[in-house]
């Protein structure tokens, strides 16, 4: 309980400056984008020592995202959700009660981020990220999820020919639930984004990019589970603005 209540005032803490900061940008220039993008992410890992590997044989995500812009300040919210094929190996379900191996099965994962952010300087932003993952195994709907507060920085340059790049880095700590929302251990989650963006007009952009996710989680029984979401991913942003 004290861990819980310790990361939701350090929630509130981070959150609190840069919201404080948002009202300074409140008669700047205000824009709202929505967006949706597809994911061809590979689910790879590694069950800990003396247990399986895996990789996934097919899958992947689609995802939708939403973002608040006032001139240096930004907030938004993003959601992933795919189903994963594995066969034979596949993700383990470390429980309470112990390890239990899994094969030949299918995986629905799904990842929530919302978070807040703030231009320091031009072109490079720091912001706040509270984050969720969640794993359900189709073959007895057993649940894993992640769950934490992390920060991170992104950065951004204009080309010439209506080309911009970009990039993220975050890094999330957190807990790790089975169903019934049991704390069965700690985790840490590192994303790695590189990407490019081309404006077709003002407010229509497409995007394209490499994601790169990572997940490690020390379970409370010894064991340990690492696994990476990584890919191509495609997609397009509408902007408004007023």
């Amino acid at each position: 309980m004290n861990k819980v209540s310790n990361r939701i005032n350090k929630t509130r803490a981070l959150f609190s400056v840069l919201l404080f900061l948002a009202p300074i940008s409140l008669l700047a220039d205000t824009s709202v984008s929505l967006g949706v993008s597809l994911n061809g992410a590979r689910w790879s890992g590694d069950n800990g020592s003396g247990r399986s590997s895996f990789s996934s044989t097919e899958g992947g995500q689609f995802g939708l995202s939403a973002n608040l812009k006032m001139d240096r300040f930004y907030a938004g919210i993003s959601l992933q959700g795919g189903e994963y094929s594995f066969n034979p190996g596949a993700p383990d379900q470390f429980t309470s009660s112990g390890a239990v191996a899994v094969s030949d099965t299918k995986v629905k994962h799904s990842d929530f981020d919302l978070l807040a952010g703030y231009y320091f300087w031009p072109q490079v932003s720091l912001f706040v990220d509270l984050k969720g993952a969640g794993s359900r195994w189709t073959n007895n709907n057993y649940e894993q999820n992640f769950g934490g507060l992390g920060i991170g920085v992104s950065a951004y340059q204009p080309l010439q020919n209506d080309w911009l790049l970009f990039g993220t880095l975050g890094f999330v700590n957190g807990d790790v639930e089975e169903t019934g929302s049991l704390v069965v251990g700690d985790g840490t989650s590192r994303a790695l984004t590189l990407g490019g963006v081309y404006s077709l007009e003002k407010n229509q952009h497409l995007n394209v990019g490499l994601r790169f996710r990572k997940y490690r989680f020390d379970f409370d029984d010894g064991n340990q589970q690492d696994y990476t979401l990584n890919g191509i991913f495609v997609g397009y942003t509408h902007i408004f603005s007023w």
